[in-house]
């Protein structure tokens, strides 16, 4: 099986293409974080959770497709689907100017051989928006377990964290990359480095991260301090008088984390992306 068990009841995928998706199985059915991108691991994700119980609630901490579209292949299970309030204005909007559909067929072909025949055609894919939403926080109870889901925006606005004070894990989404490429495409870089602020009071021992290996509590801090490199780098850049091309040819962090599993050749696109989205967002805050 190629989901790590974290603790006694958590379970994650820390080496699919894609995002970090996992489960919490409790003695009254399962919780299960985000879902894989990839068809084929979807149906190994939902056989191994259906083995230790229903599936009861399922949440996606973001709407990037890499978190959402296996949904699809939970969506008949009958399990309420809980996000922020601002997620579902979100879900299934073109990824840097692509239709998903196509963009997620492309990843399929290329990457899933053995997902190309459950693939579901563009008629037939569930978007599946959330059903439950919340503000700031809320709590699920099932058995022993209590989920304390958290509001931490930054990465996206919708952004949210996963809570079990039991096992002491927090599923983070990407608001912590592990040690792979950080992603600020859309990011609020100050909301962020807010957002793990607050997570590193939790009383945790794994962290579960969006991308990359299950890492412990000092990780906050290391995020925190990459984001404000990428930060102070632009701006130099910008006190240099660069513009943004200039920025973009210049400043790059390629050397320091490799690429997420299965994304390789994305290495300089996430350099631009990054140094764009840095430079408007220092723009505007000097206006």
């Amino acid at each position: 099986m190629s989901i790590e068990r974290v603790t006694e009841n958590v379970f994650a995928a820390t080496t699919w293409r894609g995002c970090n998706p996992g489960f919490i199985v409790t003695a009254e059915g399962v919780v299960s974080v985000d879902s894989p991108q990839l068809p084929s691991h979807a149906v190994i994700m939902r056989n191994e959770m259906l083995a230790r119980g229903p599936l009861r609630y399922r949440v996606n901490t973001e709407h990037h497709i890499d978190h959402i579209f296996g949904n699809h292949f939970f969506a008949d299970l009958g399990a309420p689907l809980i996000g922020h309030e601002s997620l579902a204005a979100e879900f299934w909007k073109p990824i840097r100017g692509r239709d998903p559909y196509d963009y997620m067929l492309e990843v399929v072909e290329a990457q899933d051989c053995a997902g190309v025949a459950i693939m579901p055609t563009r008629e037939q894919v569930k978007i599946d928006p959330p059903e439950i939403t919340f503000s700031e926080r809320m709590s699920i109870k099932l058995g022993n377990h209590v989920l304390k889901i958290i509001h931490t925006p930054g990465h996206t606005n919708a952004q949210l964290a996963v809570y079990i004070p039991k096992e002491r894990v927090v599923f983070v989404g990407d608001t912590v990359f592990a040690e792979c490429q950080t992603w600020l495409q859309v990011a609020n870089p100050e909301i962020w480095l807010r957002s793990l602020q607050a997570l590193n009071q939790l009383d945790v021992e794994y962290i579960v991260p969006g991308h990359g290996p299950v890492v412990d509590k000092s990780y906050f801090a290391k995020q925190s301090a990459f984001i404000q490199e990428w930060i102070a780098a632009v701006a130099a850049g910008m006190a240099k008088g660069w513009n943004k091309k200039e920025c973009v040819a210049r400043i790059s962090f390629l050397d320091r984390y490799p690429v997420d599993i299965g994304q390789e050749k994305s290495g300089p696109m996430i350099q631009q992306l990054n140094v764009e989205r840095l430079y408007d967002f220092l723009s505007k805050s000097a206006n």
